[in-house]
């Protein structure tokens, strides 16, 4: 994070430890704003990894699940990395700046990956570098944000993963219940577009970003699930981050092989969990005979403050079944996308 950009973020309100923005004040309150209410999140917990160079493009085109011949200075798109195995070291958002593109994970898993792209990149005329120091990153979710975005920067994207570039700003559409941004850019610019939608928009700390990712249906890969899963057991290919047009990458083999065969006996659900702890990565799920039935992917307390939101993978033969986290009950609750086994 950009120091101009964290004291920027104290005048604001925030509270930090260390490096770490923990809220403004009152996470309570912070945390039962969206979806029905307008907020400004920043995202510098989210890592950031630029890619430059003639041969980016064609590298990244080797080493990912997605085209990136489909990203432009017009639209984002998802992707993921994985190991020989076919298992996910990480997903991304990418998108493209100035003839950059800006590859976004959890900044927990950056420096493993950055140290892995790394090492294929031998006489390709490419620079990764870890960029979240480069841009300032804030995410803004608001129902009546379109028409608020176009009043402030005379335009706004559209659809999901839609890229408008204003002046030095990068504004990429995201999946949501209500209107969704996340926005990167110089310092100035940034400062000026928070303070300008901050008038009808509340600053909250990361988890009410989080809970959007949750209610879309978003996996985010973080140290605790590195090369766990399969891109199709995360609904990657549900959500386009996956493109079995492309030709090889590592993994493609395994991934190819779920899409073709059939195999696939595990996908990504959105679940409520009776309880307010909020379980750790990993923690397994039993199903009604006692035995494992999947694995906490990510969860969030929800804005109601009386159930865990999570994203879990489950054993698709036993995900209708009665489930249960540690005795807590277990209830799936509906994705914006259709899933394999309806």
């Amino acid at each position: 994070m950009k120091p101009e950009w964290k004291n920027f973020l104290i005048e604001q309100g925030a509270e930090f430890d260390g490096s770490t923005l923990l809220h403004f004040g009152n996470p309570e309150r912070e945390r039962r704003i969206p979806p029905q209410g307008a907020i400004l999140c920043d995202l510098s917990h989210q890592g950031l990894i630029s890619a430059t160079g003639l041969d980016a493009s064609a590298f990244l085109q080797g080493q990912l699940s997605n085209d990136i011949n489909q990203v432009n200075a017009e639209r984002a798109q998802l992707s993921s990395y994985s190991s020989p195995k076919g298992r996910a070291y990480t997903s991304f958002q990418i998108m493209q700046r100035q003839g950059v593109y800006y590859l976004s994970l959890s900044s927990d898993v950056l420096e493993a990956v950055l140290k892995r792209l790394r090492m294929f990149v031998m006489r390709s005329k490419v620079s990764l570098e870890d960029a979240r120091e480069s841009l300032v990153q804030f995410g803004y979710a608001d129902p009546a944000g379109e028409q608020r975005l176009k009043d402030a920067l005379g335009q706004y994207p559209a659809k999901n993963l839609d890229v408008v570039q204003v002046g030095n700003l990068t504004i990429v559409r995201q999946a949501a219940s209500v209107p969704r941004f996340a926005i990167y850019g110089e310092l100035d610019d940034a400062r000026q577009l928070w303070n300008r939608l901050s008038v009808h928009a509340a600053a909250v700390g990361p988890a009410a970003w989080d809970y959007f990712d949750t209610e879309a249906g978003i996996p985010k890969i973080t140290t605790g699930n590195m090369e766990a899963w399969v891109p199709q057991m995360l609904n990657l290919h549900l959500i386009d981050g996956i493109s079995f047009k492309k030709g090889c990458f590592p993994g493609q083999e395994i991934v190819a092989r779920l899409k073709y065969l059939g195999k696939n006996k595990r996908q990504m659900y959105r679940v409520a969990i009776e309880d307010i702890h909020q379980p750790a990565v990993g923690a397994k799920i039993q199903d009604e005979k006692g035995e494992e039935a999947g694995e906490i992917l990510n969860s969030v307390l929800s804005p109601s403050g009386d159930h865990i939101e999570a994203l879990a993978v489950l054993k698709i033969a036993v995900a209708e079944q009665n489930l249960n986290l540690a005795g807590a009950k277990l209830r799936l609750l509906p994705l914006p996308y259709s899933l394999e086994s309806e």
